[in-house]
């Protein structure tokens, strides 16, 4: 059994369990640094309004400020965590009343019990942990943009199954993968949103009698409004589902890009060379430069799906119960943090890749990728129905591969007649057009399609969307920033320090 922990002298005559303190406190006291600031906070904030409320006196209220700011001063890896004492508010606690006795410290807890605190604490560092994964995905899609716009007008073929599909631009194969990658930004803009509630002052669940105004807690903490209904505000949990999902979806968008990378970076096809910075070399064969970034990114997709997964299943609970929150409070803010890292990997990983325009010219050269256009083309001129159109170029391509016929007008006029019973001339200009992979690549007018113009006007919706989303996560950082600021400046005056 162990001694000293602040269960001791209450409801309980004796400390927890060494097995105890190893596989439950232990974990709840892991949490501590990540969430130390929020925790800070919280309590401070509390304490200022304990003593404007008249809840507290003033020369209490000031030595309660004073080692709260004392305990804020302390860096959170400097911090003394001991599982043995509890979780980390019963650390910080256990700190405070060391610094400054039972006489101010027994105050900290007047009017709300230990978990909100911590609820305080997961929000904020939610809101700023979201602004930042916006912030990286928003540079990605930049990255991405600024790699594709100067080959807008770059010959590349489009894969689907990994085979040959239809002639593109390298630009446009590159945007594919901005897009999603700034819906996750955006998402993740909309999602922080959903944290600019302030669930401090509503008591155990049913509200405080002690006079705590809850409006006034919101504004020091930095809040916009108040969760309205106190018990839900208390045990709410479907948001931090709703932040874990989006980083699952983003870490699969950027799974995609990886593996989509990989194949390009492969000698076989050689359209994409990793930046050395993000490569490592083989401990055995010489030759080789692994993408050994993209197996980062990659992993991260995993464990991004397993964190939902996992709290998804922790949430099989009744209500009103701890058991998500254990996982949560440590869970969240490291899902946060890896967001924000392999965004910021990902957007490097973009910026610094070498792509090899001609070898995709190549490719989209020697490919047979021109077939649809060549359909469209006979359905066009000749009368043609399409589907039998692409019945004849199919039969076509066959007996090109098969045996090597050529593709022109007499082959398509033979086929035409054995396949559809129908006599075609072939107009021998349209066909060298349909056949001509840069021509039809260019041959895309509508709104998302390969034409090199519409490509440069969606690089430039890439970035500007981007640059949005990037200013509005400074403009949070900053407001978090100032809140804080004010927070403790309040504290100070009341601290009369």
């Amino acid at each position: 059994m162990t001694d000293g922990h602040l269960g001791v002298g209450g409801r309980l005559a004796s400390g927890p369990a060494d097995e105890l303190v190893r596989a439950g406190y232990a974990g709840e006291a892991a949490a501590g640094p990540a969430l130390a600031e929020g925790l800070s906070r919280s309590d401070v904030a509390h304490a200022i309004q304990l003593v404007e409320s008249g809840s507290l006196d003033a020369e209490r209220g000031a030595a309660l400020l004073r080692g709260l700011l004392e305990l804020d001063a302390i860096p959170p890896a400097e911090f003394p965590w001991d599982p043995a004492v509890g979780d980390a508010f019963q650390n910080r606690e256990a700190e405070l009343t060391r610094r400054v006795g039972t006489g101010a410290a027994g105050w900290l807890s007047a009017g709300r019990p230990r978990r909100e605190p911590f609820r305080v604490a997961l929000r904020l560092v939610t809101a700023t942990g979201l602004a930042a994964a916006a912030d990286r995905f928003a540079e990605m899609g930049d990255a991405l943009a600024v790699q594709a716009e100067p080959l807008a007008g770059s010959l590349a073929a489009d894969y689907t199954y990994l085979q040959p599909a239809q002639p593109t631009t390298a630009g446009h194969l590159l945007l594919a993968w901005a897009y999603p990658v700034l819906r996750n930004a955006e998402r993740y803009r909309r999602v922080q949103g959903d944290f600019a509630g302030s669930v401090a002052g509503v008591g155990g669940s049913a509200g405080s009698r002690w006079p705590l105004d809850r409006e006034r807690l919101a504004a020091l903490l930095g809040h916009d409004r108040v969760e309205e209904h106190a018990r839900d505000a208390m045990w709410q949990s479907d948001p931090y589902l709703v932040v874990l999902s989006g980083l699952a979806i983003g870490a699969t968008s950027v799974s995609q890009l990886a593996q989509d990378l990989e194949i390009w970076c492969s000698q076989e096809f050689g359209w994409a060379e990793l930046d050395d910075a993000h490569s490592r070399v083989s401990a055995l064969m010489p030759q080789k430069k692994n993408p050994y970034a993209l197996a980062v990114l990659r992993t991260w997709a995993g464990q991004a799906t397993g964190d939902l997964t996992a709290a998804l299943t922790t949430m099989h609970t009744g209500a009103a119960r701890t058991d998500h929150f254990h996982l949560l409070n440590g869970l969240i803010p490291r899902a946060l943090d890896e967001a924000e890292r392999m965004g910021a990997l990902a957007a490097a990983v973009a910026r610094g890749m070498r792509v090899d325009a001609a070898r995709m010219e190549r490719s989209a050269r020697e490919a047979f990728v021109t077939a649809a256009d060549v359909a469209d083309m006979l359905a066009q001129t000749t009368g043609l129905d399409y589907r039998t159109a692409h019945h004849v170029i199919g039969r076509v391509v066959r007996d090109q591969v098969e045996t090597g016929a050529p593709i022109d007008a007499a082959a398509i006029a033979a086929a035409a007649n054995e396949i559809a019973g129908a006599e075609v001339a072939v107009d021998e200009a349209a066909l060298a057009a349909a056949l001509d992979p840069a021509a039809c690549a260019a041959l895309r007018p509508q709104t998302g399609g390969s034409d090199p113009a519409e490509v440069r006007r969606m690089c430039a919706d890439v970035r500007e969307r981007c640059a949005a989303v990037r200013a509005w996560a400074a403009e949070v950082r900053e407001a978090d920033t100032r809140a804080a600021t004010a927070l403790r400046a309040r504290a100070r005056e009341l601290a009369g320090a």
